[in-house]
Order: structure tokens, then C-alpha cells, then sequence
């Protein structure tokens, strides 16, 4: 006898995070690391954010305030939302769980691209749900039509990453409003921005006016990890309409994001500065490692996110442990159907020349 281990989570690959340093640290044995590898802010942390974190570090032996209040009223004035449109969540990712907790049974689907992010699957496999994984375009963005032709009356949810990780491509505004048309109300579409604040494509669709317009069954998910440094603290929103997040609302643990996380996010959101500082930097690291990749011939995707997917022209796993004998963690795109490329997050400027440095001996390339 044992417990009644459910068989589709036990059939379930687990998530693969990029290795944090100090694993690196014990395993290779060597001091210097840096780490490409999981698409964090290398200015590390708002010095507004921290400031705001001493500030509460004395009253951590209470409990949060469950309503995330303070953080709450100033990202509403930021977006210009009502606060009854705003959820927060110990990452965007708990919000995620929350949608399949609040909309999928057994023997539901849900929709996604073929490549995309690695815990929508997970998440349908956990809630026994049957994940509907559609191609993408030959350019590797979201086929908008095909999903909408996937929709069957067992749709309940469809996820949208947009700009998608791991290929850093985006959908157009064009064609999201043609897609909507074509999806029933009773299927939440879910746009997750993770990366929204690296964009800066002209035509990139405008989802937090679809949810002030008062879509029902859009969702939009944004996260403080990426661009505001904040990603060991775990905290992230979605924005919907305020029926939806009444309803996620009654699911939300009492006290899902902490007291530390709760100020940070609130001096990041006043950190205008900080924030410029990051984006000047990653639109400089993304050019430069895109032009560096057209001088060697390596077949890249153009990439609206904070890192840049690369075809190495041999098997990525491999390539990225000879990366970490020299101390560098990029990531191994394997997992997502890419065997020959990897994903490397846009850092410092000595760090990007560090890692073409490397990459190039790796590689055996020449100009």
C-alpha cells in the first residue's frame, strides 16, 4: 500500500531553472561566476526598492498586510487601474497557478505555443488538463490563427507570452485584435509580459487598454523579477477586469507575498531612474550582441526581451558546460525544442564582451 499518487503529476518533468551562482561556486570550484543564464536585472536592486526594504526589515515578526495596500494604490496610479483591477501574487507564476486553480477540471485544455513558457504545460499536466501545443510561425512568433482555430468547447484557457521566452519574439497589435474576435468569452486569454519593459517594438499591442476597456476574459500578467531586480524576492501582478480578480481573489493565500517584497515593489514603481537605467542598458546589450552574432554568421532571433536566443551550430547542452568551466552560466534551450541554440540574458557591457570572448573560443569562430 501507499498514497494515491495522481499519475499525471507523477509523470510530470519538472522545471528547469538557469544554476544559480554559488551551485556553480561548489561544483566548478572557481570564485568568479557570472551569471547569463535566467534573465535577471545585472544592476541588481533599485536603490529606492532597497531603501524601502530597510525601512520594514524591523517590523518582519508581523504579517502582511493581505491586501498588498500600500504597493497596491501606487502601481494603480501608475497604470492608471482602479486597485479592485490588481492581484499580486509571490511571483507572476502563483497567479498563473491561480488561473488554473480557478478554471481548469479534469479533462479541460488549454492552448499555447509549441515553444514558449515551460510552466503553462505544468501547470495543465498538475490541474489534469490536456495541453494543446500549436507550431509556431516560420519566424518564430505566436501563430495567432492557429490558436484561435484550436479552440474546441473544451478551451478554458489560452496562454499568450508576449515577448515569448525562450525566443524573445513578439505579436503584433494587428494581430491581436483580429485573434480576439475569434476567441469565445468564456476562454481567459492570458498575456503574460514578463518582459514588457524591455520592448520597444511600435506596433507591440496595448493589453492593459483591452482590460481598461473591461475584457472580461483577458488577463494580463507582469512581474518586478526582470527589470526591477527584485526576482529573489518573488512578487508579481496581473490586471484584469474586477469580477476576474474578485473571483482569483478567493483562492489567493491570505498572505502570499511579503512584507519585504511589498516595499521593495513599491520603491521599484517610484524608481523612474533605475528603471531608464535598465533599459539603456539591455537596448545597448542586445544590439551589441546582435551585431556581434552577424559578424561571426550566427543565426540569432531579432529579441524584444532582456536576453537573445543563438543557434551554436552543435548540441547547446554541451556547448553551455564549456561555458561553465569558464565560468559563465548560459542556458541550454534543449527543454523548449532548440537542441543547437542557447539563450544568454543581456548583462553588463563587460559582461557581454566576456561571454563573445568566450563564445568565440568555444566555438572556433572567425570573422
Amino acid at each position: 500500500m501507499q498514497p494515491a499518487y495522481k499519475k499525471n503529476i507523477e509523470a510530470i518533468h519538472p522545471y528547469e531553472p538557469g544554476k544559480p551562482i554559488k551551485e556553480v561556486q561548489r561544483e566548478m570550484g572557481l570564485r568568479n561566476i557570472v551569471k547569463l543564464a535566467s534573465n535577471e536585472n545585472p544592476l541588481g536592486v533599485s536603490p529606492l526598492a532597497m531603501k524601502e526594504m530597510k525601512r520594514v526589515l524591523k517590523d518582519c515578526y508581523l504579517y502582511p498586510e493581505g491586501g498588498c495596500h500600500e504597493v497596491l494604490h501606487a502601481l494603480s496610479g501608475e497604470l492608471k487601474l482602479p486597485p479592485e483591477q490588481i492581484i499580486f501574487g509571490n511571483g507572476s507564476n502563483e497567479i498563473i497557478e491561480l488561473v488554473g486553480r480557478g478554471f481548469l477540471s479534469e479533462g479541460d485544455e488549454v492552448i499555447s505555443s509549441e515553444s514558449s513558457f515551460l510552466v503553462y504545460p505544468i501547470l495543465t499536466q498538475a490541474s489534469g488538463g490536456k495541453y494543446v501545443s500549436v507550431p509556431m510561425t516560420p519566424d518564430y512568433r505566436y501563430d495567432l490563427k492557429a490558436l484561435a482555430e484550436a479552440i474546441t468547447p473544451k478551451t478554458k484557457i489560452i496562454f499568450i507570452a508576449n515577448p515569448n521566452n525562450p525566443t524573445g519574439t513578439y505579436v503584433r497589435k494587428r494581430d491581436v485584435e483580429r485573434f480576439l474576435t475569434r476567441v469565445p468569452a468564456r476562454v481567459v486569454v492570458c498575456f503574460d509580459e514578463a518582459y514588457f519593459d524591455f520592448v520597444d517594438a511600435k506596433d507591440f499591442p496595448d493589453i492593459l487598454s483591452l482590460v481598461r476597456e473591461g475584457r472580461e476574459n483577458v488577463l494580463l500578467f507582469r512581474t518586478f523579477s526582470k527589470a526591477y531586480g527584485l526576482a529573489g524576492l518573488r512578487i508579481g501582478y496581473a490586471c484584469s477586469s474586477q469580477k476576474m480578480i474578485s473571483y482569483l481573489h478567493k483562492i489567493r493565500q491570505p498572505f502570499n507575498v511579503n512584507m519585504v517584497a511589498q516595499a521593495a515593489a513599491l520603491g521599484a514603481i517610484r524608481d523612474k531612474d533605475f528603471r531608464k537605467k535598465t533599459r539603456e542598458l539591455t537596448f545597448g546589450g542586445r544590439n551589441f550582441l546582435a551585431q556581434t552574432f552577424k559578424k561571426f554568421g550566427l543565426e540569432f532571433l531579432p529579441s524584444q526581451a532582456n536576453f537573445i536566443l543563438v543557434n551554436v551550430g552543435r548540441n547547446g547542452r554541451e556547448v553551455c558546460k564549456a561555458f561553465l568551466k569558464k565560468g559563465i552560466i548560459v542556458r541550454a534551450m534543449d527543454a523548449y525544442g532548440f537542441d543547437n541554440w542557447i539563450r544568454v540574458t543581456i548583462g553588463l557591457p563587460k559582461q557581454n564582451r566576456l561571454f563573445i570572448k568566450r563564445l568565440v573560443k568555444i566555438l572556433g569562430l572567425k570573422s
